[in-house]
């Protein structure tokens, strides 16, 4: 990963799904009919799940290419592939013949794309799901995981039970010394920054003195005192994969994909720093910012100029949605009466949050006057 003087550059595919919680996206931005989205692109998933709200257009900008090209291709893919195709393509089913389908959607792929994915067939032939950087390290994570606590308690962990029994499963079944190792050996800023996470990332302000820590407080409100059915993100950081055809992100539902399907023409894929092209945008032109983590990308003073911009370009009464993976970074002081946190609504977001992975997740609302 290399470095420009404000910006830090990726180039190879991250994510092949999305690490936000859409359900937190949607209970802070709250999109309607007619709305105008801006949102990081990242694995797609969130982007495409927007069009269900009806918006008139969902602005979808990453710097990273990779990831352009990998919603370009899952759009592509919805268009063009029947549903029951479209899950084999993706890695949701078994399939034996993912490249014969992938000749049904390359000749609608742009130039660059057919290039990109040509160079990246491995990906093509395993299906795009969990096939970023950052992802197969997941899964990594996930078969060691099961070689320290065993194929029982993995699946204990999974049964249905009330949240009071999950609790006692966690505490007296789960959380061992070996398990809590794994946070130590695997998630620490050496070995993250080689699976795609800069190392100029960790930087703590939740009164964790490493990330290993933070994020083991934050796996434990997942696997302890949240719901674990319908919880996703827990199964793949688990098992490494989806636990069902229904606990899925909504584009790889049946209904919510025809759906999409009708509207994929609202999408427009940007490939650019998102500071150059909100900097293209009119005045009062924006409903809904979706900026995920990238100021943590950024410098304090690029940080503070997106901020400026964010606040140009939107309508009043705009609402926004942004995280902190674990650098600090706020509003400018200077904004703060204009971009003005929903302290009540952060604070469910955070306790409800089921990635687990951001360890800040942050609602508001820009009041004009």
């Amino acid at each position: 990963m290399k470095k420009t003087k404000d910006q830090v550059q990726l180039t190879k595919l991250v994510f092949s799904q999305n690490w936000e919680d859409p359900i937190c996206d949607h209970k802070a931005l709250k999109i309607k009919s007619g709305d105008v989205v801006m949102a990081i692109t990242s694995g797609g998933c969130n982007v495409l799940g927007f069009l269900e709200f009806d918006p008139k257009e969902v602005h979808s900008i990453d710097i990273n290419a990779a990831q352009s090209f990998l919603l370009e291709l899952k759009i592509c893919a919805i268009k063009h592939l029947v549903f029951e195709d479209f899950l084999n393509f993706s890695g949701l089913k078994e399939c034996p013949n993912r490249l014969s389908l992938f000749e049904k959607i390359e000749p609608h792929l742009s130039t660059d794309a057919q290039h990109f994915w040509k160079e990246n067939q491995k990906v093509i032939e395993s299906g795009f799901l969990m096939n970023g950087r950052y992802d197969r390290f997941v899964k990594f994570a996930g078969r060691f995981l099961k070689m320290l606590q065993g194929k029982d308690r993995i699946q204990g962990l999974f049964e249905n039970k009330s949240l009071e029994s999950q609790k006692e499963y966690y505490d007296t079944v789960w959380n061992t010394k070996r398990y809590r190792a794994i946070y130590k050996l695997l998630f620490n800023k050496y070995v993250l920054a080689r699976k795609g996470l800069s190392a100029d990332y960790f930087h703590f302000d939740d009164g964790s003195s490493s990330f290993a820590e933070s994020f083991y407080n934050r796996a434990k409100n997942a696997f302890r005192d949240m719901p674990i059915q319908n919880n996703y993100f827990l199964s793949l950081y688990v098992r490494g994969k989806y636990a069902n055809l229904e606990e899925v992100p909504e584009y790889l539902k049946e209904a919510p994909f025809h759906t999409i399907k009708q509207r994929l023409n609202r999408i427009k894929i940007h490939t650019m720093e998102a500071q150059n092209w909100i900097d293209t945008m009119e005045d009062n032109s924006m409903d809904c910012f979706a900026l995920s983590n990238i100021c943590e990308l950024m410098s304090v003073s690029e940080t503070e100029r997106l901020f400026k911009s964010v606040y140009r370009t939107a309508k009043p009464g705009a609402r926004l949605i942004f995280r902190n993976l674990m650098i600090p970074r706020e509003v400018p002081q200077s904004l703060r009466e204009s971009i003005v946190k929903d302290d009540s609504l952060t604070k469910h977001l955070q306790a409800t949050d089921r990635s687990f992975v951001y360890g800040k997740v942050a609602a508001y609302t820009i009041i004009k006057s």
